[in-house]
């Protein structure tokens, strides 16, 4: 593979190989080399799994009030393929990748699924190069720019958490206001302040959930959401 190419994608990545033959294998295709050792498939199955280890742990801190089914929610966001594929293309592994002439008639190349596949096999490459740290900071420093805004909607409690502990030191207090219905079918509402001052109230079927409600309507209020919905 063309040594321009090589550097070309290590530009984009931030990451410089001290075995750029490892680079190489993540960008060949099976359709060019039939035998394991010699495509991509097994560094996409490696790099698929610190894809899932790196953001998982990068979730468990950052947001360190969400239930771990919300947490799984919000992993598939960011590991979905359609997320994973433009992240290959803004990388340009699309135009770098090197498949077999069929596939490249076909336009293979611009499938979500190969570009899905392309970029865990360089997460891979990059992970047994230089270890983990390396391939944590390298797809960290990839996710979409729109993923906070998105990730403040699913999780709005952590967020003004986050917030009035690095402005503040404090953190906000909820107040449930108001419990209504059978306790088959119960309806809560809580309220949200701070220092005494109301910034949101919420309801919902749980608690959790008014919570999430109210701390919603707090970030709109003090300007740190992109809008006042939930999705």
């Amino acid at each position: 593979m063309d040594k321009e190419i090589i550097q070309a994608v290590q530009d984009k990545l931030g990451y410089q190989f001290q075995d750029p033959l490892l680079l190489e294998l993540a960008l060949t295709h099976r359709s060019v080399a039939h035998e394991p050792e010699r495509n991509n498939e097994r560094l996409e199955f490696l790099g698929d799994a610190v894809l899932q280890l790196t953001v998982s742990t990068y979730l468990y801190r950052r947001f360190a009030a969400m239930p771990e089914g919300e947490l799984a929610k919000v992993r598939s966001l960011l590991v979905r393929e359609s997320t994973l594929a433009e992240i290959a293309r803004h990388l340009e592994l699309d135009r770098y990748l090197h498949v077999g002439e069929g596939e490249k008639r076909s336009g293979a190349q611009q499938r979500d699924s190969l570009l899905c596949d392309v970029l865990e096999a360089v997460y891979g490459a990059v992970y047994l190069d230089g270890g983990f740290a390396q391939a944590e900071r390298v797809i960290l420093g990839q996710l979409p720019p729109w993923d906070a805004g998105e990730l403040a909607r699913v999780d709005a409690k952590s967020t003004l958490q986050e917030y009035f502990q690095q402005t503040a030191k404090r953190l906000p207090i909820y107040t449930l206001v108001q419990e209504t219905g059978p306790d088959h079918d119960k309806r809560f509402v809580v309220d949200v302040h701070f220092d005494g001052e109301f910034l949101g109230r919420g309801s919902g079927t749980t608690k959790k959930e008014a919570e999430q409600e109210a701390a919603r309507q707090a970030l709109t209020r003090l300007g740190l959401s992109r809008s006042g919905g939930t999705g």
